[in-house]
């Protein structure tokens, strides 16, 4: 490939023609087109690529670990490649750094606090059961539209007090974020998600309200409460994690279910519970991709990288490195869990983990309970895409 432009500081050996948005051999599968990157020779921990204005790529899991956890040396300043971006981004508490982070990770705790979440068990569990009633006679369904794409975001806007009717338009300018087609700018697709929930910030500052939204703008933490410009970026933030990240975990986690009768039988029998079972799926299939800035000149296991620099974290990798776990391409109920990059790790941790555990316990909960077999559709075709959070483009299952 061509090596015009290529940093003084990269050698040309460590060059390759890897685009994470679109990987290779994506059209066949998303971790598997991933795992590219395993093969690379252990004395390469990490590689360039001149796609997406440039960045570095690490090859090993322990190294992505490594770089979500320093921030000192690694910011959370942009985290969107290409680096230009991030510029656009600015979205709380993502783009910051601790200490200051702590203020706004505090504040998101508050209202994602496991007791909270708990709470909504009986209201998510009507609405997966409503959503399996709408086609269970019907022996088979389109899993991504019937059902991944609607709970969460269900779930998500009576969290939040939102009208479900805003979700076309608002997904859109969502996956613009973190899976571009190029019919928006990224500029444009965030200013769209501010000028959306501005007036619903504006309507509850300094009001007493009990939905997620209300409570996040109002609470109180280490003595001040959020500006009008701090609640609607970190209401942004939330809003996008809260109608994607987990939309996709569910594509994933059922693919996974119907090409493996032996995982589910485990599940239906009691030989592993429920949340065992959800754990250890987490554990093999991350999705998220996210980017860090160097601030400083410095060699980095044999590497020398510049301050300014793109790192990619490519969580992807952690499911299938077996130099972080044990056979990690293997599914194995009762595995002792440990390593696992599915949320992140460091001050950036998902915020959003005890709400994603819990949907996806109730969600396998009531299938397994209505429909215990079922596979992949055969005539359907699976494709995948990559960006910041990958994605089953379309599941359709049969039983």
């Amino acid at each position: 490939m061509s090596t015009d432009s290529l940093p003084s500081h990269v050698p040309e050996q460590l060059v390759r023609d890897f685009n994470i948005y679109m990987p290779p051999g994506i059209d066949k599968d998303f971790h598997e087109a991933w795992a590219t990157l395993l093969a690379e020779d252990e004395s390469c921990p990490l590689v360039w690529t001149q796609k997406n204005e440039g960045h570095w790529l690490p090859t090993r899991s322990a190294i992505i670990e490594e770089v979500l956890t320093d921030y000192s040396r690694f910011s959370s300043r942009s985290i969107i490649l290409p680096k230009s971006h991030s510029e656009d981004h600015g979205l709380l508490p993502t783009t910051i750094d601790p200490p200051q982070h702590h203020f706004y990770r505090k504040t998101l705790n508050h209202s994602m606090a496991p007791a909270v979440v708990n709470a909504m068990g009986d209201d998510i569990r009507g609405i997966v059961k409503s959503l399996i009633d709408g086609f269970v006679d019907q022996g088979e369904c389109n899993f991504s539209r019937d059902f991944a794409d609607i709970l969460p975001i269900r779930v998500f806007l009576s969290m939040m007090d939102l009208p479900e009717d805003d979700i076309p338009q608002t997904k859109y300018w969502t996956d613009q974020l973190i899976r571009p087609d190029g019919t928006i700018t990224f500029a444009d697709a965030l200013q769209n998600l501010k000028d959306y929930i501005a007036p619903y910030v504006d309507e509850r500052m300094g009001v007493d309200g009990i939905d997620m939204l209300s409570r996040m703008i109002n609470t109180e933490t280490s003595g001040r409460r959020l500006t009008r410009e701090e609640a609607i970026k970190l209401s942004i933030q939330v809003f996008i994690a809260g109608v994607d990240t987990v939309v996709n975990l569910l594509g994933f986690v059922f693919l996974f279910l119907a090409r493996s009768k032996e995982h589910r039988l485990q599940i239906t029998s009691g030989e592993t519970s429920v949340s065992d079972a959800v754990e250890e799926i987490l554990r093999r299939f991350p999705l998220v991709t996210v980017a860090r800035e160097v601030t400083e000149d410095m060699e980095f296991h044999g590497v020398q990288l510049k301050a300014g620099d793109m790192v990619a974290a490519p969580t992807p990798l952690a499911g299938m490195d077996n130099a972080f776990t044990a056979n990690a391409v293997n599914v194995e109920f009762g595995r002792k869990q440990g390593n696992s990059l599915t949320f992140g790790r460091g001050a950036h941790t998902c915020p959003g983990k005890n709400l994603a555990r819990v949907e996806l316990r109730i969600a396998i909960e009531e299938w397994l309970k209505r429909i215990p077999n079922f596979q992949v559709d055969d005539e359907s075709q699976l494709s995948f895409s990559s960006g910041i959070v990958g994605v089953v483009n379309e599941l359709k299952l049969r039983w």
